[in-house]
């Protein structure tokens, strides 16, 4: 059986996607069995358990379970799977071996005809006189006036970099989002019916992983979902490349399938501005825990990331009234700037102010002093 813990599943010929696999269950299971392996696991990888929760790990099953659980959607699955192995093997072309292999030898520089050595022996000459004109030619005169061939490259603005460390930027279609791409060793395309070649599909577009759409209906025959592209037109993807979810679930599997390297206990996130200020933080609370400060702006002077009772210390504050925002919750994302799982936010009221201020403390549920709750959209702002 696939341990829960286990990243990537096994694939087989049956089993392309692995979703049997992440299950534990053969292709052949009963539709009870694939819902009493689904809780079994979740039981077990869901983020709010404490000891074995695993984000990542439990997306994965819920994307297995999210196919195999819907007949329409298994059956278009087990049918590409059957498909595929029906599909004969490309044969083997072997080399006819020859009835009686003629006798060899290594061959030898005595082998090589004259005109060769001549060829040879002119390019060696080139070459030692182009280097002797190299080592005995003046320096070169370097010009201010002189303009370099390169073009000077600006940075990456903010959008382009995310887009370089976490993939294309998810889109949002039209209509109420009620499900959203999964990602997938494929491309997923989204296609429209052409009514110049007799309704054909032809591809209309690509979506991201993690894009959200708004399904109006199944096409059984085809396997293929029928969503909303704009107020006046529609479009249509393969079920196999979506699951359902709002909005909502999307941004929470996009933060937590690109949650990066988890931080280490006193980590700086992000920082801004230096100064003569220090700042000690404490966190009592038995959850990671990330502490922003804020300018009299809203911006985010400095984030820094606590195990659960960690701490760090702060040096070089810039002199200033910060306001603390504090959150709580497993597996940070890097990409979204907030928890990914069982996320919990708070902002105290009072301000700290530095250098006055010398330690700030995250007590046992993830409070402040005089703190208020901020929702995680709040927090995740810098």
């Amino acid at each position: 059986m696939l341990s829960p813990f286990s990243r990537q599943a096994p694939r087989t010929k049956l089993d392309p996607e692995g979703f049997y696999a992440r299950l534990g269950l053969d292709p052949g299971a009963p539709p009870p069995a694939v819902a009493a392996a689904y809780r079994a696991q979740a039981r077990v990888l869901h983020p709010d358990v404490p000891a074995t929760g695993n984000a990542a790990a439990f997306v994965a099953v819920k994307q297995a379970y999210d196919v195999l659980s819907n007949q329409a959607r298994r059956e278009a699955y087990d049918r590409q799977a059957r498909q595929a192995v029906a599909q004969p093997e490309p044969a083997v072309v072997r080399q006819a071996e020859w009835p009686s292999a003629p006798p060899s030898r290594h061959p030898r520089f005595s082998d090589l005809p004259v005109p060769v050595w001549v060829g040879v022996g002119a390019i060696l000459v080139l070459c030692l006189y182009q280097a002797v004109s190299h080592l005995l030619a003046p320096s070169s005169v370097v010009r201010a006036s002189i303009r370099p061939n390169a073009a000077i490259v600006a940075p990456l603005s903010e959008t382009a970099h995310q887009a370089v460390l976490y993939g294309p930027v998810p889109v949002r279609l039209a209509g109420t989002s009620n499900f959203y791409v999964m990602p997938a060793g494929s491309v997923t395309v989204l296609w429209r019916m052409d009514p110049a070649r007799n309704n054909a599909l032809t591809p209309m577009a690509q979506l991201p992983p993690f894009s959200t759409v708004q399904a109006v209906r199944l096409i059984r025959q085809t396997g293929m979902l029928e969503v909303l592209v704009n107020e006046n037109a529609s479009g249509f993807i393969s079920a196999d490349h979506l699951t359902a979810g709002d909005a909502l679930a999307a941004h929470r599997a996009y933060c937590g399938y690109n949650a990066g390297p988890a931080p280490f206990d006193g980590e700086v996130l992000e920082r801004r501005g230096v100064g003569s200020g220090t700042l000690t933080l404490e966190n009592r609370a038995m959850q990671p825990a990330v502490v922003k400060l804020r300018d009299a702006t809203g911006a985010v002077v400095v984030s820094v990331f606590m195990g659960p009772n960690g701490h760090a210390v702060l040096d070089g504050l810039p002199d200033g009234n910060y306001r603390p925002d504090v959150a709580v919750g497993e597996l940070w994302s890097r990409a979204c700037n907030v928890f990914a799982a069982g996320m919990r936010a708070k902002r105290g009221v009072a301000a700290l102010k530095v250098p006055l201020a010398s330690a700030l403390v995250v007590g046992p549920d993830a409070s402040l002093p005089e703190g208020a709750d901020i929702s995680e959209q709040m927090f995740g702002q810098n």
